[in-house]
């Protein structure tokens, strides 16, 4: 994230693939094995990241554990129908050596662990992962449908968008610390209901409680001087600038990529209907050898459908709902920014009621006329006041220290998770391509041996 426009056009050896060689197999290796710590700007032309460890000079960690969400089943029918998900747990490394878990969630769970965390961790400033969104209109198709490919898509998203939430909350090193999500890892038995969950997606409860935070924030506290120098650094400036850089691509990104689903979605629709017709024409046509080369043809056409439904399918998981998550990601940043936002105006809030104090005890003095009992009220309300102020810029220096962190390694996970997801699709594709192969060849044969 950092260097906006050197962190997708730095042309790095490591960036660059083999023109000589462009078969899909290489180009899946070239991707799994891309260095995309080179791909991103040296931190030692960065000015903002003096002082902070070069990636390359970080060596890998070993796994320290996997966490699968598996064989999603369907328990009940109608309206009370609900998903299950097998949660599976292994640990290999401090701290989760030794530990296994394999447990049974809800996505009701997995949503109630999203709120948990994120009413205890926010405010301190860290960055809390997108819960994937409870999209209740497509539940309740899946409810009240009998399409099982309909269903299997929906469930199989849901599954990895869940999985990968999981991943993020666990790879971050506070965390994977937290009491709910070790309870939701460990105990084996059915998690109580969270009623927060009945109506909020992770993404709208978040934008409800930032929606009325910062309403409360702009009635009770004005901005006194924007260009403040401890709430405007260059850091954070910078950061901002990238966060909204990085979300305006991501969004065209994200809408591309949902016409290039819709397209072969509308492309396997096409051709399923094109086997029908060929089919139908097979069945009048009186020549036999030509009347079973048109039968085999409508097969191919109804398979090729397939494939490219199967397409479809993997650009929607791994490609649109993982930019979806990635914009998630970026409005998780943004909250976090607002914390310190907050936090600075309760600083300032609170200089100026210590201000104010100060100046009535001030007049009160200069009257001659005081009540002593007051006074002796009024300085303890200054001392208050001033032990207040100080704790509330410790918040906001801390908050501004956790921040950065935060943001450093939300730059670093980032490369790892577009490759994961680009391997992902570049495996499926791979192999969706070489069956699509296979099925025009093994036609080629039959058409060739019509007389």
């Amino acid at each position: 994230m950092e260097g906006q426009n050197n962190d997708f056009g730095h042309e790095s050896p490591a960036c660059i693939i083999d023109e000589q060689d462009l078969s899909c197999s290489h180009f899946i290796q070239s991707v799994a094995n891309l260095d995309l710590d080179q791909c991103s700007p040296s931190p030692a032309s960065d000015p903002v990241r003096n002082g902070v460890k070069a990636r390359d000079e970080v060596p890998e960690k070993p796994k320290i554990f996997n966490v699968r969400v598996t064989d999603p089943v369907k328990v009940g029918d109608g309206m009370g129908a609900y998903i299950v998900y097998h949660v599976i747990f292994n640990g290999y490394d401090q701290p989760f050596k030794g530990t296994s878990f394999h447990v049974t969630r809800r996505f009701s769970d997995f949503l109630g662990l999203y709120v948990k965390i994120y009413n205890r961790h926010h405010s301190t400033g860290i960055i809390i992962p997108p819960a994937p969104d409870k999209n209740v209109l497509g539940s309740t198709k899946i409810k009240m449908s009998k399409d099982i490919s309909l269903e299997n898509e929906f469930v199989e998203r849901r599954r990895v968008a869940l999985e990968r939430f999981l991943h993020r909350l666990l790879n971050h090193p506070v965390l994977r610390e937290d009491p709910d999500l070790r309870e939701f890892l460990e105990f084996t038995g059915d998690l109580p209901r969270s009623v927060n969950t009945q109506l909020l997606s992770g993404a709208s409860a978040k934008k409800i409680f930032k929606n009325v935070g910062d309403a409360i924030g702009k009635i009770a506290y004005k901005m006194e001087d924007p260009d403040d120098a401890a709430l405007r650094s260059k850091y954070f400036d910078l950061k901002f600038e990238e966060l909204e850089s990085w979300e305006r691509q991501l969004k065209r990104l994200h809408s591309a990529l949902s016409l290039l689903v819709s397209s072969n979605q509308d492309l396997a629709s096409s051709k399923f209907t094109v086997s029908r017709t060929i089919s139908q024409l097979a069945n009048v046509e009186e020549h036999t050898g030509l009347a079973q080369a048109l039968g085999r043809l409508a097969d191919t056409e109804e398979e090729v459908s397939q494939q490219h439904a199967v397409l479809a399918e993997a650009e929607l998981t791994y490609l649109v709902d993982f930019a979806h998550d990635t914009l998630g990601m970026i409005q998780a940043c943004k909250d976090a920014l607002d914390e310190r936002v907050k936090a600075f105006r309760n600083w300032k809030t609170a200089e100026a009621l210590l201000r104010m104090k100060r100046e009535q005890k001030v007049r009160l003095e200069l009257a001659g006329r005081y009540d002593q009992r007051k006074m002796v009220g009024l300085d303890a309300e200054i001392d208050e006041t001033t032990k207040r102020v100080e704790q509330e810029q410790e918040r906001f220096n801390n908050i501004s220290s956790i921040i950065k962190v935060e943001m450093e390694r939300v730059d670093l996970t980032r490369f790892d998770d577009l490759k994961q997801a680009a391997t992902g699709f570049l495996e499926v594709m791979l192999q969706n391509q070489e069956k699509h192969l296979e099925t025009w060849e093994a036609y080629l044969l039959r058409a060739r041996s019509i007389n």
